[in-house]
Formats: C-alpha cells, structure tokens, sequence
C-alpha cells in the first residue's frame, strides 16, 4: 500500500502549496488543476481506505474535498431563461493556433452559428485574407501592428463601432477594446478581447499577470455594460484570474456550465483545463455557454450567449 499512499500524498501536498501561486508562478501553474486533483485524489484515497492505512486515507480525501471545493461553483446556478423583451448578444472567442490553416472549417462555423462579435486570437495576415475573401457579413478589425506576425482580429456586427487596439508585443497589454451598439440594442457595450500570454517560464508569467491586472484596470475604468473575453491562459483556480475577478465587479460566464475545458484539444479530455473565458459586468446574465468543435486549432472555440438582466 506504500506504493499508492506516498504518491497519494505528494499530490495532496501539490494541490495545497498550488493555493501559494501568487508568490511562486510555477505554483500557480499547478493550480490550473484543480479539477484533476479532485479525481485522483478521491480516487486514491479510497483505494487506500480499503487498507490499514485509513488515517493517510482520510487525509487524501480530505485534500479532495479541499480541492473540489475550489471547483464546485462552476456548477452551482442554471442558464438565465431567455427572456424575448431582452437583446441578447453571443460573442465567439477562439485562439486560431498560429500554425492553423483550417480557415474554411473557420469560416463556415462562423456562418453557422452568426456570432454578433467574433474574437480570433492568433491571427495573422493569411487568416486576415481568408476572412476578408469570406465576404461574410462582418466589419473586419485588426489589432495587430504591421511589425508583428499576429495578433486578435475582430468581427463584430452593430453600429457605430470604435476600436482601440493596446498592442500585442509580449510586453504589451495584448488587447483590443471594441464600444459600440449591437444590431437591435439601444444601449452602448464595450468588449475587451484579450490573449495574454502563457506563463511557460517566470518572465512570460509576469507578463501575463501584468496582462490581467491591465483588464481588471481597464474594467474597473469602464460604465454600463463590459464584456471581457479571450484565451486568459489560466483557469478560474489561478491567482490572477481570482485577482482580475475581485478587482472589478465582474461575473464569470462559466458558473453554472461545469469545467468546459477548451485546452488542449490535443490531449486527453482528462488533462484538459478551461483557459478561454468571458466574464462580464452584473447588468448582463448568460443563457447560453458552449464550446465549439475541433477546427484545428488546440483550443475550442468558446461561444457564449448574453442579454440584459432584469
């Protein structure tokens, strides 16, 4: 029973040093796993209460508790009931993959499912040009710079569109701010469409935490109705997503939908962590949340309903 209980507990210890993310970031990395935590956790510490073990068996149920925890307001709440009185307004946000050329299967999902504003990260100019031969019915903004090889483009549908890009060099706020008034609203919505990048080593890690603190800056400058949505690269678990969270007033879409792991879709469903988000201002509710199919890129698109809150 050695053999199970040692790795049991230093996974256990894993999951409780991965609540310290916000000193160490490869901490905060670990933290993206809470929900696999869970199921291993709960999964070992029973095989070990079959044995003589039963303190070291509580123990590593209790860190699964612990971390279930963490994971289980993502299920708590139900979609809001779709009121026809109120304008929705579904937003489409999906990291294209830089080496991706699926740009038909792209195109022909857009069509389908005719989001009002589509976020398309790591876009470069062969995805520019193929959505501009498109013609589809969109207004086509890109955020990139000349000087750089990708960056967001955006589609949006509504009236009166403004756009200001903050840049997208690595050590730039890499986001794009789009206000204007969705087809059929009366009422004003700014969106902030963001990719910050991934924290595969700790100066890449300090810039997307820079990345995130700018959104919550951003959002906490804003009035009336906000949108922020993007590939965050970290999960609902990560200090700096609970830090952008807490420094506006902002609701996450996923509550209520489960994990809706979007990365990788490489891998197996098992190791996949949700990292593409949309979180909102309180005068919204959300009907719908889904991921899209695989269109080559490693992540799923994120589609998500909105409309105004009573």
């Amino acid at each position: 029973m050695i053999v199970v209980a040692v790795p049991a507990l230093a996974l256990a210890i894993v999951s409780l040093a991965a609540f310290l993310g916000r000193w160490v970031w490869w901490l905060d990395v670990l933290a993206n796993f809470r929900a696999q935590y869970v199921v291993v956790l709960a999964f070992l510490g029973l095989v070990i209460m079959m044995s003589r073990w039963r303190k070291v068996g509580y123990t590593v149920l209790g860190m699964a508790v612990v971390n279930l925890i963490a994971v289980l307001p993502l299920f708590v709440g139900s979609p809001a009931e779709v009121r026809l009185d109120s304008p929705s307004l579904r937003v489409m946000s999906f990291n294209l993959l830089s080496t991706n050329e699926s740009y038909s299967d792209v195109v022909e999902y857009i069509q389908t499912v005719g989001p009002d504003v589509v976020l398309l990260h790591e876009a470069s100019r062969p995805w520019e040009v193929a959505m501009e031969s498109a013609a589809i019915d969109y207004q086509m903004i890109r955020a990139r710079s000349d000087r750089l090889i990708f960056g967001t483009l955006v589609l949006v549908r509504g009236d009166a569109v403004e756009a200001v890009s903050f840049g997208f060099a690595a050590n730039s706020p890499r986001a794009v701010e789009l206000t204007f008034v969705p087809d059929g609203w009366d009422t004003t919505v700014s969106i902030l469409g963001v990719h910050p990048l991934a924290p595969t080593d700790e100066e890449r890690a300090g810039y997307r935490d820079a990345q995130l603190a700018f959104a919550g800056q951003w959002a906490s400058g804003q009035s009336g109705q906000i949108v922020i949505a993007g590939d965050f690269n970290s999960t609902p678990w990560s200090y700096p997503f609970r830090r952008l969270m807490a420094s506006a007033d902002l609701v996450s879409s996923q509550v209520g939908f489960g994990l809706q792991p979007s990365f990788s879709t490489q891998s197996n469903l098992l190791l996949r962590v949700p990292i593409d988000h949309l979180v909102h201002s309180p005068d919204f509710e959300v009907t719908d949340r889904r991921l899209g199919p695989d269109l080559g890129s490693d992540h799923f698109p994120l589609l998500v309903d909105l409309q105004l809150a009573d």
